[in-house]
């Protein structure tokens, strides 16, 4: 076991669910192709991480995931909101030892392999690492403690939520340092390079 852990939670592609501000106008069939090429782009990035790798998806295991067997540990986000399962996968990693954890989620097409090795370095020196989203959020968040109230009482999906993170780790005296910051796909405009997989 190593002492690094990534944790990667995402929805399980299905026509239909998830990306459905993308949906909105791509339409469906474009949104599922586009998120396909997400995962397929998270496992590509992280696969060969010097770490070990747990990826939880939000309804069930199944085969053809894009994730090896042989590479991640596969199981199932615990919780009722997304604050709760991100905690829980915190709780269980850390009840576990490991000394840096950090979580992204599969929706960030820039982020690339050596942006997660330099959040495990800023953590060599820091309780938390976060990797900034353009709209407010984050597409990572790393830790070296067990301090889980960055999760606690946030509305996801608005432009506070790096804020307010960063607001209780600070309020806690703990240190914290930063990725760049990247875009999340969200809607059509985030699309970039991956408008070449739609019709």
């Amino acid at each position: 076991m190593s002492k690094n852990l990534i944790i990667i939670l995402t929805k399980n592609p299905e026509l239909g669910k998830g990306k459905s501000r993308l949906a909105a106008t791509v339409g469906k069939e474009n949104a599922l192709v586009v998120f396909k090429e997400l995962i397929k782009h998270t496992a590509f990035i992280t696969q060969e991480l010097e770490c070990d790798k747990w990826v939880l998806f939000s309804d069930y295991l199944g085969d053809n995931d894009y994730f090896e067997d042989s590479i991640y540990t596969k199981g199932l986000q615990e919780g009722n909101d997304l604050g709760e399962r991100m905690r829980n996968a915190f709780v269980k990693a850390t009840d576990m030892s490991y000394d840096k954890v950090m979580m992204i989620g599969s929706d960030c097409y820039q982020l690339t392999k050596s942006e997660l090795e330099k959040g495990f370095k800023i953590l060599d020196s820091n309780d938390f690492v976060f990797g900034p989203a353009e709209d407010g959020g984050y597409y990572l968040i790393g830790t070296t403690t067990t301090f889980t109230k960055v999760f606690d009482n946030k509305t996801w999906s608005t432009k506070t939520v790096l804020y307010e993170a960063i607001r209780d780790v600070e309020n806690a005296d703990l240190s914290f340092g930063e990725l760049a910051t990247l875009s999340d796909v969200d809607c059509e405009e985030d699309l970039g390079e991956l408008r070449k997989f739609i019709s």
